[in-house]
């Protein structure tokens, strides 16, 4: 006679809904934020970023109880994963305006931002912007396809040039903000400014000095009513880095006395102290 097991229907439904529970929650989280960066590069996945704060009782129910929901691991899957207490990397907090939280970073895989959100969602505001952040995870090739279709428009070389700049690229970015400006489309003139502007900063990041001298003298000759206190900073920094004091100080203390920010002020402060001491 074949033994009856009254229960075992139970169990092996119960079984089955732990084992489908186990399997959502191993999606795996990254622990260092090169390491990530370099992996969402590789796989071509975009990134999500869990900002938050040991102190912050809406971060631990995002963690404890949205998180683990079945629906939101299978989009969580789609992505390089990053949970970082935001105190301990305050350039990433600058870089992405993070003030409050938790706040959920969503980037392509180059690190671009495409969805944000601040404060605590629900499950659902989750799942949707996990899916809406999926679809723009490749802003690279959209931006390619969008210029090569109108290859003159500089709104559209500006971002692209943005685009690159955010991900690090500095020198594509430095190639499509000089084809902004000097485009000469007529539909957004008002870029040129932004287009040159930011020429000069990949320049800087580049540490091409004497370009970045050349391009911001250009930018004030141009655009003499646009960002000069910035303007003067950056040809004084560079200068300052050639070794032209004189130059450097000129510069440095217009920046000065065009900002009225006291972080900058200190720090234009500290440069122009600096040059006194590189005598």
């Amino acid at each position: 006679m074949r033994p009856f097991f009254p229960f075992l229907p139970t169990l092996i439904v119960l079984t089955t809904f732990f084992f489908t529970n186990n399997l959502f929650s191993e999606v795996k989280w990254e622990s260092s934020v090169e390491g990530a960066f370099t992996k969402a590069k590789k796989e071509g996945k975009p990134i999500f970023i869990d900002v938050y704060a040991d102190w912050c009782g809406y971060c631990k129910t995002l963690k404890k109880e949205i998180y683990p929901k079945k629906e939101v691991q299978a989009e969580l899957s789609n992505f390089v994963l990053l949970s970082l207490d935001g105190d301990r990397f305050p350039n990433l907090k600058r870089k992405y305006q993070v003030s409050g939280y938790p706040t959920l970073l969503f980037l392509d895989k180059n690190g671009s931002l495409t969805e944000k959100i601040a404060g605590m969602p629900d499950r659902r505001m989750v799942v949707r912007t996990l899916k809406s952040a999926f679809s723009k995870r490749d802003q690279e090739s959209t931006l390619l396809a969008q210029v090569s279709k109108d290859p003159e428009n500089n709104l559209l070389l500006l971002k692209l040039g943005e685009y690159y700049f955010e991900a690090k690229e500095y020198q594509k970015a430095a190639e499509y903000f000089y084809r902004s400006f000097a485009s000469e489309d007529p539909r957004t003139p008002e870029n040129r400014h932004k287009a040159l502007f930011n020429l000069g900063v990949s320049f800087s990041e580049l540490k091409n000095w004497e370009k970045t001298i050349k391009t911001f003298s250009l930018y004030l000759d141009k655009f003499p009513t646009g960002s000069a206190q910035a303007a003067y900073y950056f040809r004084g920094s560079a200068y300052k880095a050639l070794g032209k004091r004189s130059e450097a100080e000129s510069d440095l203390k217009k920046a000065l006395e065009l900002t009225s920010n006291p972080e900058e002020k200190k720090e234009i402060q500290d440069l122009l102290r600096s040059l006194g001491s590189d005598r």
